[in-house]
């Protein structure tokens, strides 16, 4: 498979973009509306800013709308701001971008408990209706959620309790492995059980393998991943490893780790069919500046490169 487009999370840090928020007590109309109304504009000036770069897959943040699900939020939110969701909807069409979601770790469909899963359901539904009207052909990305001592009943209550979603919120849905609890095998056989498709972050499937070793069964594994998106272009995840911690992400992103996935995808399904690639980086658009310069030159940084050298060089190339 060859790589289409690369991507980054949330915050623009040429930009200052940042999502806003105003506290439970303070929910009024008065408070809500100037918070909302400034996050929507950010994500579509980092929307523009991408495109200027040619920068084509975005991960907008789960708090655009603060406390959006609860019955206390004062006001329809979609009608109230359906002028701002056009706006970026329009450039998400005409520039045929990708924008995607991945709601918070309070979000645990598998969770024994009823308030658990019943506040995780309202919160996909949700973000699936905000996540619609800026692309109505986004996914959120879930992790799988915890064990509770029993990995079997866990994953049979995640397949119960999909089946309470909206109908929206399912189409949206993809499950993704993680770095401590669920592997790529048991999330590869969840979403071959579901439906839904798999998100592979080579990253913790390096923490958390699915074998004796990262590499026992992974390129089997990664075609049944790619599989489960059907005609749809597979969404990866990849970061490196922030030296002093576990499961830390780097500001950058070490390019071996670039050469591994991108080595490891052209022997995984079929050789033209596209995937994009979704850069968990503390840098955000100054690491996908420097992979995406990487990549067009086989030039490696010497860390860090500025922003500017980086775009005088595709300007140039």
């Amino acid at each position: 498979m060859r790589l289409r487009h690369l991507g980054y999370a949330c915050i623009n840090t040429a930009l200052g973009t940042k999502s806003r928020t105003v506290r439970l007590a303070n929910l009024r109309t008065e408070a809500v509306i100037p918070v909302v109304v400034q996050n929507l504009q950010d994500v579509l000036a980092a929307l523009r800013w991408n495109v200027e770069r040619d920068l084509r897959f975005f991960r907008v943040s789960s708090d655009l709308i603060p406390f959006g699900p609860l019955p206390e939020f004062p006001f329809d939110w979609a009608e109230a701001f359906d002028w701002q969701f056009r706006d970026i909807r329009r450039l998400v069409k005409a520039e045929k971008l990708r924008v995607t979601s991945h709601p918070g770790q309070y979000t645990v469909l598998n969770s024994p408990r009823p308030d658990v899963v019943q506040n995780s359901i309202d919160e996909l539904d949700f973000q699936a209706q905000v996540l619609k009207r800026m692309d109505p052909k986004g996914t959120m990305t879930l992790h799988v959620g915890g064990a509770y001592g029993d990995k079997p009943a866990a994953l049979d209550r995640f397949a119960q309790n999909l089946d309470r979603l909206s109908d929206d919120a399912r189409e949206r849905l993809a499950i993704e492995n993680d770095d401590t609890t669920y592997t790529l095998e048991e999330t590869v056989g969840l979403a071959e059980r579901t439906g839904l498709p798999v998100i592979v972050d080579l990253f913790h499937h390096l923490l958390n393998p699915s074998g004796e070793t990262a590499d026992e069964g992974l390129v089997e594994l990664m075609d049944r991943a790619m599989a489960t998106w059907g005609k749809r272009p597979p969404k990866l995840h990849l970061s490196s490893h922030k030296p002093g911690t576990r499961t830390g992400h780097a500001d950058y992103l070490d390019m071996d780790d670039v050469d591994r996935l991108v080595g490891l995808m052209e022997g995984v399904g079929e050789p033209d069919a596209p995937y994009d690639l979704m850069l968990e980086a503390k840098k955000k658009e100054q690491a996908v500046l420097e992979v995406g310069h990487y990549l067009s030159t086989g030039e490696r940084p010497d860390r860090p490169i500025p922003m500017e050298t980086v775009e005088e060089a595709e300007a140039s190339a």
